[in-house]
């Protein structure tokens, strides 16, 4: 028989080249998520500024979404106010900065950058248009919480939001808002807080958890308005036990009387 021939040894694969293929293109630098989206200042902006609007531009634009009091702009660059006044309503003019209304500081001239549009925080979010309060939207929402609060008996912020977006999905109120609605219709005495007790119209609240109920009205009967219906030691309370009706003295100066 003629002799095997042996295998042929595989190819090994070329050691990499120190040099890229012809073909081969450098790589791209990769984009930061969140802070591409931020506004970034523009050198060819810059390099045509004379040198003190150059400097109020970069103080300004550095503030962010907050923008700056023009006595801060003032200050931080030891300028006088006519020179600042200047200076400012000329980038104004050019478009390069904007005036902006605080609601929590209204007599201050707040400037910012065109290039960004204000906080919460400075425009008053939701309630606020143009800087002022906009009574009509803040009227509405408080329609609706009470409504809510109507047909519940008792609720958490939670439940309120939850059954305003069940009536109408589009209208956008986010729990944070509700929230704020909501302790100020405390404020105004409309709603009031108190401990759920888990029963009768807290039925659909957690014992313990704090809700809204409608203030100044009868609330589910004449026994709603006992220091019971509030009470944290509701569930440990007995005729013969250590916390009774006969110790509470709460108890005794609602009844105004002696057991």
């Amino acid at each position: 028989m003629p002799p095997r021939k042996r295998p042929a040894p595989p190819l090994e694969d070329p050691p990499p080249s120190s040099k890229p293929a012809p073909d081969a293109k450098p790589s791209e630098p990769t984009k930061s998520g969140p802070d591409s989206e931020t506004p970034t200042i523009s050198a060819t902006v810059l390099a045509k500024l004379p040198n003190m609007e150059r400097q109020v531009y970069t103080l300004i634009f550095e503030a962010g979404n907050k923008g700056m009091w023009l006595l801060d702009v003032r200050k931080k660059l030891n300028i006088s106010p006519n020179i600042a006044t200047k200076v400012v309503r000329t980038l104004v003019t050019h478009h390069l900065l904007k005036e902006v209304s605080d609601v929590r500081y209204r007599s201050r001239k707040i400037f910012m950058a065109t290039d960004f549009q204000p906080s919460d925080e400075i425009t008053g979010g939701t309630w606020y248009h143009d800087g002022k309060l906009d009574t009509d939207a803040v009227s509405a929402v408080r329609r609706r919480c009470q409504a809510q609060v109507e047909k519940l008996g008792a609720a958490t912020v939670q439940m309120i939001h939850n059954g305003i977006l069940r009536d109408d999905p589009k209208a956008g109120y986010t729990i944070d808002k509700i929230r704020d609605i909501v302790r100020t219709m405390v404020l105004d005495k409309v709603l009031e807080e108190v401990k759920s007790t888990g029963e009768g119209e807290f039925a659909a609240v957690r014992s313990g958890t704090m809700c809204y109920r409608l203030a100044g009205a009868a609330q589910g009967g004449m026994m709603e308005g006992i220091p019971c219906g509030v009470c944290p030691r509701i569930d440990e309370c007995s005729p013969d036990g250590v916390i009774s009706p006969s110790t509470c003295v709460y108890y005794k100066k609602w009844l105004q009387m002696d057991f």
